[in-house]
């Protein structure tokens, strides 16, 4: 009776510790994953930001090549912040490269082209899309972080402690949807961003002469450009006021999304309507919300219509959204924006996946 007393309280014993060690692993792993999540996207913020002169952080200014190293270094020093079971963690394995959102399963490197063009057909990712990415790993295991983790059963039964792991992949994507008064009421046509965008360097075309349809150009900078209606413009080098999901060419109402953007949230897919037009009080309430100098960065959607949006009246698929500096806007009897695409900016608030248009989401996690 005492044998069986005794080895019923030892089974209950047993059963009780490992209830309480379940618990305990599943609390370090939970800990690891939250450190290895925030590491991983702190270091993803700095893909396309600029090296502070600490050299250990990164500055709100955009890069022009993403930085890779800069990405590194904040994820590996991110991790040090934070703690699993008490312990201090002292370090992790950082890596950088290429992921592959729809279903990668390893990184790529960093020197290879990435693979789009990131399809979305009816809301479902249809193609490759490898996206700029920090991958993280942190283990508790013999010599790395405190060692693997002590057990009660190990305590009292004998046994070796267990390690414990967790890794996460952040990414930088494109936007597939942008929330209210991100876009500026001007819509830009695919075949224009074919002539002054680089689809293999992903970054603007830079000019190679001095002067562009009458506009000063610098060589070695991207080409600056005047989007402006196909009233005056040839079809790829114009753009056309847009009332995006409510057709109206009110002049108030266009005055009003000129100053508050778009009302309601904007997927790529969604319908904008596309108003003719060339009012200059809408070019003057433009400069007046964005006054140059010195200009500014803004966001506009692009839509896909060969022919020219002369004329057009019409409600066009959203495609992309596109960034673009400002350095000058006109009325009178030209009215045009000048400009050129813009580059590695992070469009606050946006989400989603989409084509790579000059412009990034926030980082996100992926796996």
């Amino acid at each position: 009776m005492l044998i069986t007393s005794a080895l019923w309280l030892m089974t209950l014993l047993g059963f009780t510790a490992l209830a309480f060690d379940i618990g305990h692993l599943l609390l370090v792993r939970n800990e690891l994953q939250n450190d290895a999540d925030a590491a991983a996207l702190a270091g993803a913020n700095c893909l396309n930001k600029a090296t502070a002169a600490s050299g250990a952080d990164c500055t709100s200014a955009p890069t022009a090549a993403l930085n890779w190293s800069m990405a590194s270094t904040k994820a590996s020093s991110s991790i040090g912040l934070n703690k699993s079971d008490g312990v201090s963690l002292s370090g992790g394995n950082v890596e950088t490269g290429y992921w592959d959102i729809n279903g990668g399963t390893a990184l790529k490197a960093t020197t290879l082209s990435p693979v789009g063009p990131c399809t979305v057909t009816a809301g479902v990712m249809t193609s490759a899309c490898d996206k700029p990415a920090v991958r993280v790993s942190i283990s508790r295991a013999t010599g790395s972080n405190g060692g693997s983790v002590g057990t009660l059963i190990s305590s009292l039964f004998g046994g070796s402690a267990v390690p414990v792991a967790a890794s996460a992949i952040a990414v930088l994507s494109s936007p597939g949807s942008v929330l209210p008064g991100t876009l500026i009421p001007q819509a830009i046509n695919k075949c224009m961003f074919d002539l002054y965008w680089d689809s293999v360097s992903n970054a603007p075309k830079l000019a190679t002469t001095t002067t562009l349809n009458g506009v000063s150009q610098v060589i070695g900078q991207p080409w600056e450009i005047r989007i402006g209606s196909s009233y005056h413009y040839p079809s790829c080098d114009s753009g056309q006021w847009t009332s995006f999901q409510t057709d109206s060419n009110s002049e108030n109402y266009m005055k009003n999304l000129i100053s508050n953007g778009n009302p309601a949230p904007l997927n790529i897919g969604d319908g904008t309507y596309i108003q003719p037009g060339t009012k200059t009080s809408l070019y003057n309430e433009l400069s007046s919300t964005y006054p140059t100098p010195p200009g500014a960065d803004i966001y506009m959607p692009v839509v896909d219509y060969p022919a020219g949006l002369d004329g057009v009246k019409s409600r066009l698929p959203i495609i992309a959204f596109a960034g673009f500096h400002i350095v000058d806007i006109q009325g009178g009897s030209e009215k045009y924006i000048q400009g050129h695409f813009i580059k590695g900016k992070t469009m606050s608030g946006s989400s989603g996946i989409g084509p790579y248009y000059g412009i990034y989401t926030p980082a996100r996690l992926a796996k």
